[in-house]
């Protein structure tokens, strides 16, 4: 193993407790030590570590891009080397991190980071549940979410709950491979062939709409479903010629195998931003933290990508 041999349990509690009070004072009072002890223990782990994990800004300590990577391995860690404790001695306590995901993001992101999250934290479990945003944001605030991946809420609706994001997402719109409308242009194709619209409701109808008005064929367009659900959308489309305004990440798989086909519409207001939702009094170092920073890692090399 590559750990250094000087390195011991309170070396990581302090540099977490740092991480999580913002400051070395914060940090002291919380774990009821000197503030010199304190820096001492830090510069004693960064010197192992051969590198800073803080840079000092006045009074506040802010993690350097190796203190944010390293948190969140010491973090795994304990929780893991916790979760080890329990079990020998006989605690069988299982932590269940209550997820919200909107349909439109559900097969995308989410499910590689809770495969990750699965094995890096086995004495926890997660629960998700779908929905249009409105009623996963219902759910949180009664408390029976700790989060929500998904749109941006109306800022009438974020009273007392933070928005993180993670990347963007396009609404666009498609048709099954070798669609006879693809040799038209989508207003063409809209006026011709039968549309599945996204749910009332859903924040991405808003932006079809937007667009429908502003090419003048709202009126003009024949709805036959309506629906953000892949299962029920994706069988109605490679089965006819209907066309579908959905979120890009649904059938992102379906696009890249050729199996679909999108319409170039030509405009830039039909992407909007995806992120975390959670209240801003969340616990810091739950498992749902943890899980909350698994996304945006994930999210992070998606884009640099």
């Amino acid at each position: 193993m590559n750990i250094p041999s000087g390195m011991k349990l309170r070396h990581l509690e302090a540099f977490l407790s740092v991480a999580e009070a913002g400051t070395i004072t914060g940090a002291a009072k919380a774990r009821n030590v000197s503030q010199p002890a304190l820096s001492k223990t830090i510069s004693e782990l960064e010197a192992q570590l051969g590198t800073a994990l803080f840079e000092r800004t006045g009074r506040r300590a802010v993690l350097t891009p190796a203190g944010e990577a390293f948190r969140r391995h010491t973090l795994s860690s304990l929780q893991s080397l916790e979760a080890g404790v329990r079990a020998i001695t006989g605690v069988g306590q299982t932590d269940v991190v209550r997820v919200g995901v909107l349909p439109t993001v559900a097969s995308g992101l989410f499910p590689s980071v809770a495969l990750e999250f699965s094995e890096l934290r086995p004495d926890a479990r997660i629960a998700v549940i779908t929905g249009p945003n409105r009623y996963l944001i219902d759910r949180m605030r009664s408390g029976g979410l700790d989060l929500v991946v998904g749109r941006m809420a109306p800022a009438r609706e974020m009273a007392g709950l933070s928005f993180e994001y993670l990347y963007d997402e396009t609404v666009i719109l498609i048709g099954r491979a070798g669609h006879p409308g693809l040799s038209m242009t989508p207003v063409e194709a809209l006026r011709r062939y039968p549309l599945i619209l996204p749910n009332p409701g859903s924040i991405i109808r808003q932006q079809v709409m937007q667009y429908l008005i502003a090419s003048g064929i709202e009126e003009s367009v024949s709805v036959r479903f309506e629906t953000v659900a892949r299962p029920v959308g994706l069988p109605l489309i490679e089965r006819s010629d209907m066309l579908w305004f959905i979120s890009r990440g649904v059938v992102a798989r379906e696009l890249d195998e050729g199996r679909l086909a999108q319409f170039d519409l030509g405009v830039d207001y039909m992407t909007g931003a995806v992120g975390l939702t959670r209240k801003f009094d969340f616990t810091r170092d739950s498992p749902a933290d943890f899980l909350a920073g698994l996304l945006h890692q994930r999210a992070k090399d998606m884009s640099a990508r």
